[in-house]
């Protein structure tokens, strides 16, 4: 029976990938609100996932029952 939940070893490689990145970027002084973000869209991107969801039209709405509004999609464009 195949799983309607859960990460594939693509996501994991992705996540682990990532993870790497940021590493690097605060090794290299990169500033801590951009790392912030990065790391906010890496656990929007793995809770996404998780649920086979895919990205969020909307980053700062990232729930899995959310519905943009019409005023937020026209601001999206």
């Amino acid at each position: 029976m195949a799983s309607t939940q859960g990460l594939t070893l693509k996501d994991y490689n992705w996540i682990n990938s990532k993870c790497r990145a940021i590493a690097k970027l605060e090794r290299h002084g990169v500033q801590e609100k951009f790392l912030r973000n990065e790391l906010y869209v890496l656990g929007v991107y793995a809770f996404r996932q998780f649920h086979h969801a895919g990205m969020p039209e909307d980053m700062l709405h990232p729930s899995l029952n959310y519905q943009l509004l019409s005023s937020e999609r026209e601001a999206l464009v």
